[in-house]
C-alpha cells in the first residue's frame, strides 16, 4: 500500500464494495459528492462524520473535527453504504486487477480510488442480490454524475470496467436486462483449454468449469458460460446433475462438484 492509502475500515464488508479510479490527485471532496448527487434523488448522504458537532468537556463550545474526513455514508433504497476515500483523506489503495473490459489500469501511474461498501448494518448480507443491485446502482450513478472515473474495478472478479460500459450494463440489469456478466465475472481458459470464470462464488458459492471439448472455440464458449449464468444469479443452485440444451439444440450436461467450489458442463 502507498503512503497516503488506506486500507478498508472496520465494519465494512472487505472484498464486497465496488472501487471507483481516478487519476492522482482528481478524486472528489465533499462538494463534488453534494453535486454529483443533486441530480440523483434516489441516493442521499445520511451521516457524515465530519458534520457531526464534538463538545469540549473541558471548556465547553466546539471541537474541530479533523478526524474521518475521508467518508460518507450513502442512503439508497433504504439501505446503507460506506463511500470511503474522500479528498483531501488518503486515497484508497488501487486493487489487484486480473481481467480488463474496454479498459487499461496502470498501477504505477498513481491512479487514487473511492470504494462503495455495504455499512456495518448490513455487511454480513453483502452477497445478497438486493444489497449488490443497489451498491452497483449507486455505483453506476456516481459514474454518471462524479466525471473524471477512469474505471471501475469489482474486487471479487479481479475486474476493471470502462466506466460507460459499466454504467450501461448495471442500468440495463436493473431494469429487467441482463446480469452484467462481462465485467462481474472474470473468464478464463486454463492450461488443459477449459473455461474457468473468477467471481461467480461470490454471487452462487461456486465457480464455472466447462470441459475442453467444449471450448475449441473460445468465443462460442464464453458465450456459452454467459448464458449459464445467467440461468444462475438469484436462483439456488441444482442439487444433482441435470442436462440441458443450448439454443442449437445441443444437449449439456450440468453437475455440480460441492467439494471443488464447482459447477462443472460436459457434453451429454
Amino acid at each position: 500500500m502507498a503512503a497516503g492509502e488506506r486500507s478498508i475500515g472496520e465494519g465494512s464488508a472487505v472484498g464486497s464494495g465496488l472501487i471507483l479510479l481516478f487519476d492522482k490527485g482528481k478524486r472528489p471532496d465533499r462538494a463534488d459528492l453534494l453535486a454529483a448527487l443533486s441530480d440523483q434523488p434516489r441516493i442521499a448522504i445520511s451521516h457524515d462524520p465530519i458534520a457531526v458537532e464534538r463538545l469540549d468537556p473541558v471548556n465547553g463550545g466546539a471541537l474541530p473535527n479533523d478526524g474521518d474526513i475521508d467518508w460518507v455514508e450513502l442512503l439508497a433504497d433504504g439501505l446503507t453504504f460506506d463511500l470511503l476515500g474522500l479528498r483531501p483523506g488518503p486515497a484508497l489503495a488501487t486493487p489487484e486487477v486480473g481481467y480488463l473490459f474496454n479498459v487499461q489500469v496502470d498501477r504505477e501511474e498513481g491512479s487514487e480510488a473511492l470504494g462503495l461498501y455495504p455499512g456495518p448494518h448490513i455487511a454480513q448480507g453483502a452477497h445478497a442480490l438486493p444489497i449488490v443491485r443497489t451498491l452497483l446502482g449507486i455505483g453506476a450513478a456516481l459514474v454518471r454524475s462524479l466525471g473524471g472515473v477512469n474505471a471501475v474495478c469489482w474486487p471479487p472478479a479481479r475486474s476493471a470496467i470502462a466506466p460507460k460500459f459499466f454504467a450501461k450494463t448495471t442500468e440495463s440489469w436493473l431494469i429487467g436486462g441482463p446480469f452484467p456478466a462481462l465485467g462481474l465475472l472474470g473468464i478464463r481458459f486454463d492450461g488443459q483449454g477449459a473455461l474457468c470464470s473468477e467471481g461467480l462464488n461470490f454471487f452462487t458459492d461456486c465457480e464455472l468449469w466447462l470441459d475442453p471439448a467444449l471450448c475449441r472455440d473460445r468465443t462460442a464458449a464464453t458465450r456459452l458460460a454467459v448464458r449459464v449464468v445467467q440461468e444462475l444469479i438469484g436462483f439456488d443452485l441444482p442439487e444433482s446433475a441435470c442436462e440441458f440444451a443450448t439454443e442449437d439444440g445441443t444437449i449439456l450436461k450440468l453437475e455440480p462438484d460441492r467439494p471443488a467450489g464447482l459447477l462443472r458442463i460436459f457434453p451429454a
